[in-house]
């Protein structure tokens, strides 16, 4: 009989090789012919494959890895070649029997990577190393091809475009391209995020030109070279941004087809450690040879809407969101020449302005509670959206800003009577939401959200299952770190608390173990959090009443810019160890337990274990006086 599947297993404690027949199975150590049957998924992987004739001096090793927290041991399969040189090692790394990472070897030295990273028998993720590169894709849907990309350089960006066109293939151009939550992570100024959105908007037209106009592109053509010049910086500050801007405004493939010739890659722009795009790529070496706008595919009164009147507007958007009225007028006057320009567009070439004039809509309601009219436009617009096109990507994308606003709007006006009927709506939408719109791009953010507002209301349980939902559902998005984060702090009463990082403006390394033995006080906090400088001041008098050495504090900042937290305690400066790292509310000093609402603090007893996750100034000190007693206990039953 044929074999009809063939998987690796562990077997009474070491790792073995069924091959499954239709009618048995059979427990075996894999052959070195067994491991060679596994290819790479991902094509043109260069790895080192032994002839026919070299297989019988290939050897197959049974490896041991680590003992793990289980009680399970991690082990695997390594091969090597008649010279002792690895081609191949099959690893289960927790111990559940099956293989998760498949690595791949080049004359010894591992180049390529699989990984099953929520060990469900499926390959969703791979990485490029060595002499193969540094990439490293996500498979989302787990059908081998990559819908993001956690780790690219930009001559591997260069690549994967190059490949795109060859294979006249959309989707793995828009796989490099930036996704909103990263666009939304750089905190750009509106007139920075609506010219990367209008950009992306013309994306799909322009890249289908360039596909009908390269028709001599073959899978012989070569990739040769990226050429760009050095890439620019914009400081955070100057930009109005949450981060440095750093980009490459422009890039030229050069690649050898019939003959050597130019393909440009767009802007590129650097969101962590992945290059992404923000354009189609166009024919040409530089700025001159592009190709025409695909705006001429567009009616032409739309194509003058957008060619004039909504970049004069661009042109004359405020630069920071500090003056709300400038704010305002500019989504208005926005939205208005969206419309004109909407009413001229038919089925898909609508979609992406739809966005953003739900985007301005949303934004000026919420820059002026007090005035409904922004937010009644937005309503109609989300009602006729879901109308026109029920469960739609554009319909959710409405409905969760629409809900948004709805939700800002109520609570600029709350009293504290009001509150808890605020927020029990909030959570009723949010949970209709991501039932309606499971698959949508916003059903991570409403997720996260929903386990905020259980937090903020007390269901603790119901908030740590959403959070769950989000990292089982989202594992590979930006917010399921912040979910996991904050499951690990809802279970933290009790158990040590982990910290360690570099010192605002020292950068001198510190781990809060080193503190063993007092009371620790850990405040998150920022400076542009009204509450911080007088809870910074009622610390000052609680940490001077206490007994000499006994309580320590340490405070971590979640400022966008050092320059700012330091600024800050200039004129609010409080005693204890300052941590800082680049990041904000996304650095890892806040993901680490989730933290998403400042300011947020801790009290760590003289073990190092947490005994409150939820600690109040107002408390504070007969939290003290109680500890301090405690810890003097310890000390002299330990004498």
């Amino acid at each position: 009989m044929l074999i009809r599947r063939i998987m690796f297993q562990l077997f009474s404690g070491a790792l073995v090789y069924l091959v499954i027949h239709t009618s048995s199975v059979q427990a075996a150590s894999p052959t070195a012919s067994d491991m060679l049957n596994f290819k790479p998924q991902q094509a043109n992987v260069n790895i080192s494959t032994p002839s026919s004739n070299e297989i019988s001096s290939c050897r197959v090793q049974l490896i041991k890895g680590n003992k793990l927290q289980s009680g399970r041991t991690a082990s695997g399969w390594k091969l090597t070649d008649g010279r002792g040189k690895t081609l191949r090692i099959f690893f289960d790394t927790n111990g559940d029997n099956r293989i998760d990472i498949y690595s791949y070897f080049l004359e010894g030295k591992e180049v390529y990577r699989e990984i099953d990273s929520n060990f469900d028998e499926k390959i969703d993720q791979y990485r490029w190393l060595g002499a193969n590169g540094s990439k490293w894709g996500i498979s989302n849907n787990q059908d081998g091809k990559i819908d993001t990309w956690n780790r690219i350089s930009p001559e591997e960006v260069s690549q994967e475009i190059l490949q795109a066109v060859i294979q006249r293939d959309f989707n793995r151009m828009n796989a490099l391209m930036i996704s909103k939550a990263e666009l939304d992570s750089l905190g750009l100024p509106d007139s920075e995020s609506n010219r990367i959105k209008n950009l992306m908007s013309q994306a799909p037209a322009k890249f289908q030109k360039t596909v009908a106009g390269l028709i001599n592109l073959t899978p012989k053509t070569q990739w040769v070279h990226l050429e760009t010049e050095a890439p620019e910086c914009t400081p955070a500050d100057n930009l109005g941004s949450r981060q440095d801007l750093v980009r490459y405004s422009h890039g030229a493939i050069l690649y050898q087809s019939e003959k050597a010739d130019w393909l440009q890659t767009g802007e590129m722009i650097k969101v962590g450690q992945a290059w992404r795009i923000i354009d189609a790529p166009v024919p040409g070496s530089g700025r001159g040879n592009a190709e025409s706008s695909p705006l001429d595919t567009m009616p032409e009164i739309a194509k003058k809407l957008v060619e004039v009147q909504l970049k004069s507007i661009d042109e004359m958007a405020p630069k920071t969101s500090s003056d709300p009225k400038a704010v305002i007028k500019y989504n208005l006057d926005r939205a208005a020449i969206l419309e004109q320009i909407i009413a001229q567009l038919q089925g898909e070439q609508r979609d992406v302005w739809l966005r953003q004039l739900v985007d301005c809509l949303s934004t000026a309601a919420q820059s002026n509670p007090k005035d409904r009219a922004p937010y009644e436009r937005l309503l109609t617009w989300e009602k006729q959206i879901a109308k026109e096109n029920p469960g739609s990507s554009s319909a959710a994308y409405a409905t969760y800003r629409e809900m948004s606003a709805d939700y800002a709007m109520r609570l600029s006006g709350e009293t504290s009577s009001e509150m808890t009927k605020i927020q029990e709506s909030w959570r009723e939408r949010l949970a209709k939401f991501v039932q309606d719109y499971a698959t949508s791009e916003d059903a991570p953010e409403a997720l996260l959200q929903l386990g905020m507002v259980n937090e903020f209301i007390g269901k603790e349980t119901d908030a740590k299952n959403w959070y769950k939902q989000l990292a089982k559902h989202f594992r590979n998005h930006p917010y399921a770190a912040k979910a996991i984060g904050a499951e690990r702090r809802l279970s933290l009463e009790g158990q040590e608390f982990e910290l360690s990082g570099s010192t605002l403006g020292t950068e001198n390394p510190f781990d809060i173990k080193s503190l063993k033995g007092k009371t620790v006080i850990v405040y998150y906090w920022a400076s542009w959090n009204a509450q911080c400088a007088e809870d910074f001041k009622k610390l000052k008098v609680i940490l001077a009443g206490q007994p000499q050495g006994s309580v320590e504090m340490v405070l971590v900042n979640l400022d966008n810019s050092a320059g700012d937290a330091i600024n800050f305690l200039r004129s609010s400066p409080i005693q204890g160890t300052h941590l800082y790292q680049k990041g904000g509310l996304d650095s890892p000093l806040a993901i680490a337990y989730g933290i998403m609402v400042l300011p947020n603090m801790f009290i760590i007893n003289g073990e190092g274990k947490v005994i409150s996750r939820n600690g109040q100034v107002a408390t504070l000190e007969d939290e003290l006086k109680r500890l301090n007693k405690e810890n003097k206990e310890n000390k002299e039953i330990k004498k």
